[in-house]
């Protein structure tokens, strides 16, 4: 099927066949050997038939593809990159697959015609829902026996359930299996619910997806993840799928690492600034005095928390004194100390939210400065971090020394959660991690840009791990706490900068804490280069988009007929300027507004548009729409006509809600959405995330295009 693409034979260095080993077994000698070439897998079972290879540069992995064809239908689907990868691992556990190597195989055009299908160490590692088969000679062992235990799983095996565990047990401890035997017969019965859901499910174009689901649906020590692999397939089947939240976030990673990288550039020029004015460096070491490095590292005497050669240092600079507290983080300061005191005690996960660039890895770093001084181990480690770890000990047959020093630490500090979306492997990890911490005592602590349960592409029992302790936010520093975290900085750096320019500082950078610093750290710098005396008219100037700045994406975004979109902001300033954009193209807009008309219709100008005023009140001047859902209904259909380019917007949610009921809205939206796609018009509706229940925003979220500010 692959041969169909372009794949070449290349030359077979060997050929296996499947088996619960082989692959790792294979993958370890590419690695070891450095291989270049493809690995292949062939599996034909019941008529149905698949291919996949992954190609490898010097043991290093390119790109994975998998063809399957499923017998009858006449057709074959091809996969790439990640997917590829697992289907391969789920086909090579099977005695009737053929696994083998090829050399000598030019791969370079296959791989610049499927770029999407290019996938890193991480991807290639086994999924932690694989399907176990279970060894025959195991299980005769049981043939024979009568007691019930024995009857009990030779009847589940013949039924094609992984007994794997059971059996193991039986021949350890018999009363121990018989105790088991309630446990696994309540799960199979749920396990048969679930297939019965997905026999009922139509999976035309997801036969694959549904085969492999089926295979998991066999071990019921994997129930949970069956439950949520169903629910992903029934909303990928449904067009439900959370891929473009987990792309956000992956985008959010890329964001913060390039400002991460300008960070340090206005570091070094901070360096050069107090070298120029003669300041001393803030930085010592508290034991012998002498200069830290870059890294915050004591060459001399090792000051830094150790983290047993995993997870990166903590910074010494983030402690609980340096924290600066205002209305908005009282709260989880508190809660922060409360777990520096009694690690394991207190609030055990703690769960630590907020916006980029509030203060969360100050807060958590905080706790393991304090803990460490009371003795404790710390393990501190950013997800991207466990991630890299994570793969190397696979691959250099580590994982034991890796599970040493996360799981046996008294304090493991997970910063940046939200990039756990979609990385199935890490979870699985991470959440044993979790079980073993908390039953020897150990406390975590989470740092994430969202809620446990708004982070996409999680396991519902990961979350549940993660929502079983505390849950605090950090709300953005008001003026007064501004002013102050920018006199502390000032302090603790030795800069001399005047108060008034503080104060300037602080009233135009006011979206979080990293952008406030960010505004001192350019006005400093820019003062050093230009050897200009640091004054209000230079902070003017350097800061002068700040002043003006709204941070929202530029009006002219790029919305596509058939397309209905969800605005997250505070004012409906951007579902507004969308709005005006798209009537200047030419569209017939049609705004549906629940604040007076007149600020839309004089930002409109010579633009045209429809303005209805969403209100119970008459008026002589504004034509008016009450707040009945079957009205704005037919008010919209009126409005999409055929063949004409329009624009439907409505910006808020929350007046409709309040004059009928949330259910009856999201009924309402749905329909909207189709009807807009039906007709290739242009949907946008504003919301202000704060009016809505987490629960509430989530749903509307499912069913749009999310913009957020």
């Amino acid at each position: 099927m692959l041969a169909d693409l372009g794949l070449p034979d290349g030359h077979v260095v060997s050929k296996d066949r499947g088996g619960e080993e082989v692959l790792r077994r294979v993958l370890d000698n590419v690695r070891k050997f450095a291989f270049s070439g493809y690995l292949k897998i062939e599996l034909s079972q019941e008529g149905d038939a698949s291919e996949g290879i992954v190609s490898f540069t010097s043991g290093e992995p390119g790109i994975a593809l998998y063809a399957y064809s499923k017998s009858g239908t006449g057709g074959e689907r091809i996969y790439r990159g990640a997917k590829a990868a697992e289907f391969i691992w789920e086909d090579s556990l099977y005695s009737e697959a053929t696994v083998s190597l090829h050399s000598r195989a030019v791969l370079a055009d296959l791989e610049k015609r499927f770029p999407d299908a290019r996938l890193g160490r991480v991807e290639l590692m086994p999924p932690p829902t694989l399907p176990s088969p279970l060894a025959g000679a195991e299980l005769s062992r049981l043939e024979g026996k009568k007691d019930q235990s024995a009857q009990h799983i030779l009847e589940w095996a013949k039924q094609g359930y992984n007994v794997s565990h059971l059996v193991r047990l039986y021949l350890t401890d018999p009363s121990a299996s018989a105790r088991s035997l309630p446990y696994f017969e309540a799960n199979i019965q749920r396990l048969r619910s679930l297939e019965e859901v997905l026999r009922l499910l139509d999976i035309q174009g997801y036969e694959r997806e549904g085969k492999s689901l089926s295979r998991r649906m066999k071990d019921p020590e994997r129930l949970l993840e069956a439950e949520g692999e169903l629910e992903k397939l029934r909303r990928r089947i449904e067009g439900l799928g959370a891929g473009s939240a987990e792309e956000e976030i992956r985008q959010e990673l890329e964001q913060k690492r390039a400002e991460e990288r300008i960070d340090s550039v206005y570091d070094l020029i901070l360096k050069y600034h107090r070298h120029q004015v003669g300041a001393a460096e803030p930085d010592a070491c508290a034991r012998c005095g002498g200069a830290l490095d870059a890294e915050g590292k004591c060459p001399s005497c090792d000051l830094i928390p150790k983290t047993g050669g995993y997870g990166r240092p903590l910074n010494p600079r983030f402690s609980f004194e340096s924290f600066v507290t205002g209305p908005g983080s009282k709260f989880a300061e508190a809660a922060a100390r409360a777990v520096a005191n009694e690690p394991g005690k207190a609030y055990n996960p703690l769960f630590i939210y907020s916006r980029s660039g509030m203060g969360k890895t100050h807060l958590v770093q905080a706790v393991g400065n304090f803990a460490s001084k009371q003795g404790k181990s710390i393990v501190y480690a950013p997800t991207e971090v466990l991630e890299t770890e994570l793969v190397s000990a696979v691959s250099e047959n580590r994982l034991d020394q890796l599970h040493k020093a996360y799981r046996g630490t008294d304090l493991l500090i997970l910063d940046d959660v939200q990039f756990l979306a979609g990385k199935e492997r890490i979870q699985e990890e991470l959440f044993l991690t979790f079980n073993s911490l908390l039953e020897k005592g150990g406390q975590v602590v989470l740092a994430a840009d969202r809620q446990p349960k708004e982070i996409p592409g999680v396991s519902e029992r990961l979350i549940t791990r993660f929502e079983s302790g505390l849950i605090v936010d950090l709300q953005p520093p008001d003026l007064e706490t501004r002013l102050a975290i920018l006199e502390r900085r000032t302090q603790a750096e030795n800069l001399s900068v005047p108060r008034d320019v503080l104060a300037f500082v602080a009233e135009v950078c006011k979206d979080n804490v990293r952008q406030l610093e960010g505004g001192l750290n350019r006005v400093v710098a820019f003062s050093s280069l230009m050897r200009a005396p640091i004054s209000i008219a230079l902070a003017q100037e350097i800061l002068h988009h700040e002043e003006r700045a709204v941070k929202v994406p530029k009006a002219n975004l790029d919305l596509l007929p058939g397309k209905s979109y969800l605005v997250e902001e505070q004012k409906p300033d951007l579902a507004h300027r969308l709005l005006i954009s798209k009537a200047r193209e030419g569209y017939h807009a049609l705004a549906i507004v629940r604040s007076h008309p007149r600020s839309l219709k004089q930002r409109l100008g010579s633009a045209k548009a429809e303005v209805y005023w969403l209100t119970d009140k008459e008026s002589k001047d504004e034509r008016t729409l009450a707040p009945s859902l079957e009205r704005t209904m037919v008010m919209i259909e009126e409005a999409l006509i055929p063949g004409q380019k329009t624009l439907v917007m409505l910006d808020d949610v929350q007046y409709l809600i309040s004059n009928t009921t949330f259910d009856g809205v999201i009924r309402f939206i749905r329909t909207l959405v189709d009807e807009i796609a039906e007709r290739e018009a242009i949907f946008i509706l504003s919301v202000d995330p704060e009016g809505l229940t987490s629960q509430e925003l989530s749903i509307l979220e499912r069913e749009m295009e999310v913009m957020r500010i």
